[in-house]
C-alpha cells in the first residue's frame, strides 16, 4: 500500500473531473485530505500551494461506498476494497469470527473494509441455517440472545423468518432497551406488523414481495399501505434485488463469464456451478424471474412514496463477487425507477445515516474519513461506470490493485473453512 504523499502525514489532494459528495455533483473540484481523513473540498484552482496532486482525468470521485447486507469470509475482502467498497455490515455470521474480523479491519484498513456485524440471526424454532443461526422456542430465549450479543458489542441484531410476532415484538423491546438497531428478513409475520412492533430495518422486501411465491404484478393498494406504515414508523428498506436476480437466472451465461468473478474463491464458484437452482423446474425458475419483475415495480412504488432505502447484496449467494454485486445492485435499483443519483445514496450517504456511520463515512465532507472512489465516467448519469474502477482510497492511503489480487490469490490457495462459506458448498451439495 502506498501513501499519496510518502510515509510522513501531511495534506495531499485528489483532483478528478468531479466530485459526487454523496449528494451533490460538483465539477473542477478537489479534495484535500491528511492522514486518514479528508480536511477539504476546494476548486481544484484554489489548491493550496506545495500540496501533492493526484490527477484523475476523466474520473469522478465518490464516497467509498457502503454494502449494507452480506455475510464475510476472508477471501472476500480484497474484492470488496477493489471494488470501492470501503464498508460493509454482516447480516448473520458465526460471532466470534466476526468480531475478530471486525477488529482486524479497524486496526489495519488496507486489510479490508470497515465492518459492522450482527452476529447470528435469531431464528425461530426451526432454523433454516444452523451454522450461522440459533434457535429459540420462546420469547425468554431470544431476549437471552439479545441481551448476549449487545454485551458481546454487536452493531445490530438480525431477527430471521421463523419468529413468531411475540418473539419479534420482545426482541425489537429488548434491543430498545440496549441501543441496539433490529432488522428482519421476515417470514411468519408480514412486514406491517414488523414495522407496527418497531423493527427498524427490513431485508429483501420481506413480508411485502416474496422471492418465490407467486408471480402476478404487484396490488398498488397494498403497496401504498406499506409505504405508509414504513414511512409512519420510520422502517428503512434493503431489497438486496441482485441476489434474487442473479438465483433466478443461475443459468444465464453472463456470469459464468464475467471477468470480475476472479474475486470469488475457487471452491465458491464450483460451488454456484452445482447450485440447486440451476437443475430446478423451468416453471419454477421463470416465476422466480417473474417475481424479481415484480420486487422491482412494488420497490419503484416505495421509493416514489418517500421510502428510505439503503443497498445491499447478499454476498457470496450465486453470481455475486464481493464489492462487484454492489454496483450490479444499484443497477438494478436504477432499473427499478430509481434516478442514478438517488441509488448511489443508497450506498453512500443514506446508507451511512441508516448505519449510524453518517459522522464517520458516506459524504466526501471534511471530517469524514478518507474512503475514496474513483471511477471513469459519470455514475450520476450511467450508473454502469461504477465498475469502471480507476483508484481506491482507505483510510486515507491508496490501494494498489496488484496488492489486492495478490491478497487474493493467497487466500484462494487454501480451502475457505468459514461458516459462510461452508453454508454455500453444503446447499450447493445438497
Amino acid at each position: 500500500m502506498e501513501n499519496a504523499a510518502g510515509s510522513e502525514p501531511s495534506v495531499w489532494a485528489l483532483a478528478p473531473d468531479a466530485v459526487w459528495d454523496g449528494e451533490r455533483l460538483l465539477e473542477s473540484c478537489a479534495v484535500l485530505v491528511e492522514g486518514e481523513r479528508i480536511v477539504g473540498v476546494c476548486p481544484a484552482a484554489g489548491i493550496p500551494a506545495g500540496v501533492a496532486v493526484t490527477r484523475l482525468d476523466g474520473c469522478t470521485l465518490l464516497p467509498g461506498l457502503i454494502d449494507c447486507h452480506v455475510h464475510l469470509a476472508d477471501w472476500m475482502l480484497p474484492g470488496f476494497l477493489a471494488a470501492g467498497v470501503t464498508t460493509v455490515r454482516d447480516t448473520g455470521n458465526r460471532l466470534d469470527w466476526i468480531l475478530e474480523r471486525r477488529a482486524r479491519t479497524a486496526a489495519d484498513p488496507a486489510s479490508g473494509p470497515r465492518i459492522l456485524c450482527c452476529g447470528p440471526v435469531l431464528d425461530g424454532e426451526a432454523v433454516n441455517w444452523p451454522s450461522i443461526g440459533r434457535r429459540h422456542l420462546g420469547t425468554r430465549e431470544v431476549a437471552r440472545s439479545v441481551e448476549e450479543l449487545a454485551a458481546a458489542g454487536v452493531d445490530a441484531v438480525k431477527l430471521y423468518v421463523n419468529l413468531t410476532e411475540d418473539q419479534i415484538t420482545e426482541a425489537v423491546r429488548r434491543a430498545g432497551g440496549l441501543g441496539l438497531a433490529v432488522i428482519a428478513h421476515l417470514g411468519a409475520v408480514d412486514a406491517e406488523t414488523a414495522a407496527a412492533a418497531g423493527v427498524g430495518e427490513i431485508e429483501h422486501l420481506s413480508g411485502c414481495v416474496h422471492h418465490v411465491e407467486g408471480a402476478g404484478p404487484p396490488d398498488p393498494g397494498r403497496t401504498s399501505r406499506w409505504a405508509a406504515a414504513f414511512l409512519e414508523s420510520g422502517v428503512v428498506l434493503c431489497p438486496t434485488l441482485v441476489v434474487w436476480d442473479r438465483l433466478s437466472r443461475v443459468n444465464d451465461a453472463v456470469f459464468a463469464n464475467d471477468r470480475r468473478s476472479r474475486w470469488v474463491h475457487p471452491d465458491i464458484r464450483a460451488a454456484w456451478r452445482r447450485f440447486p437452482h440451476r437443475t430446478s423446474d423451468t416453471a419454477e425458475r421463470l416465476a422466480r424471474q417473474a417475481r424479481v419483475v415484480a420486487m422491482k415495480e412494488t420497490l419503484g412504488g416505495l421509493f416514489e412514496s418517500g421510502c428510505r432505502i439503503i443497498a445491499g447484496s447478499d454476498t457470496p449467494w450465486p453470481g455475486l463477487a464481493p464489492g462487484f454485486s454492489l454496483h450490479d445492485e444499484l443497477a438494478l435499483l436504477v432499473d427499478a425507477g430509481m434516478p442514478p443519483r438517488a441509488a448511489l445514496a443508497t450506498a453512500t450517504s443514506s446508507a451511512a445515516d441508516a448505519l449510524g456511520l453518517g459522522g464517520v463515512t458516506g459524504r466526501i465532507r471534511a471530517g469524514l474519513a478518507a474512503d475514496l472512489l474513483a471511477v471513469e465516467g459519470d455514475p450520476t448519469s450511467d450508473i454502469t461506470v461504477l465498475s469502471e474502477v480507476r483508484r481506491v482510497v482507505r483510510a486515507g492511503t491508496f490501494l494498489d490493485r496488484r496488492i489486492l489480487e495478490d491478497a487474493s490469490r493467497a487466500a484462494f490457495a487454501e480451502a475457505p473453512t468459514d461458516a459462510v462459506s461452508q453454508l454455500i458448498i453444503e446447499v450447493a451439495d445438497r
